[in-house]
């Protein structure tokens, strides 16, 4: 099947913020070292594990519920004042929430071109694990909302990746067969799903790989 629609998830891929910790140079796993925290640690006590974030993402809940959640997380293996420092800094490096309001919009090198260019020829969507108000914060911080021909934000559609329905979901709105959608996400279980529902997917680790992945699938980026 030709690829006829590129989606791209946000956080990670179009702006820096990959919550994972996988790179050593990444802000979760640079705290982690600071701090004296398990490598590996933070990702899942504040995200995967994370009662908190999982109902944020799907619109319900609160960010003060959220790290409050993640504060008692950190704190049970150090202490309340390590945990109140991490969670604010994380917090601060967040592409999304309160902090906004003190930042100047960061993109990752080559993103916002490339689905310039894209979105000559192909529909480009994207699709996004994210609290309520992203659609208003690609718009107005971002500037980049009409840059896309389709905005998924899990907490609108009450439905997260890796869920399989979210990926039909992002291909019915998009107007393309789910085997003519190239996917790119940072996360390799996002990446896994999209794959089972048969999306083409690469997981995001830079401009270059991701250029050389959509050669690959037929899909001239330049």
């Amino acid at each position: 099947m030709t690829i006829e629609a590129v989606i791209f998830d946000f956080g990670g891929v179009i702006v820096p913020g990959s919550p994972t910790g996988d790179d050593p140079n990444s802000p979760m796993a640079l705290l982690e070292r600071e701090h004296g925290l398990p490598t590996g640690f933070l990702w899942p006590a504040v995200y995967l594990n994370n009662p908190g974030w999982l109902q944020l993402r799907v619109g319900e809940g609160s960010y003060d519920a959220w790290d409050v959640l993640s504060r008692d997380a950190i704190a049970a293996i150090s202490n309340m004042e390590t945990a109140t420092v991490v969670v604010a800094a994380l917090s601060a490096a967040r592409p999304q929430g309160p902090g906004l309001r003190n930042k100047q919009p960061e993109f990752n090198e080559g993103m916002l071109p490339l689905i310039g260019r894209l979105r000559t020829r192909y529909r480009v969507g994207l699709l996004s694990n994210a609290a309520p108000g992203l659609e208003d914060e690609l718009r107005d911080h971002y500037k980049i909302h009409d840059l896309f021909h389709d905005v998924i934000n899990s907490a609108t559609v009450r439905l997260a990746k890796p869920d399989p329905a979210i990926y039909r979901l992002a291909a019915e709105r998009i107007g393309k067969p789910i085997d003519a959608c190239f996917f790119v996400d940072d996360l390799a279980h996002n990446i896994a799903s999209a794959r089972e529902t048969g999306m083409t997917a690469h997981q995001f680790t830079g401009y270059a790989g991701l250029a050389e992945a959509l050669r690959t699938a037929g899909v001239t980026p330049d």
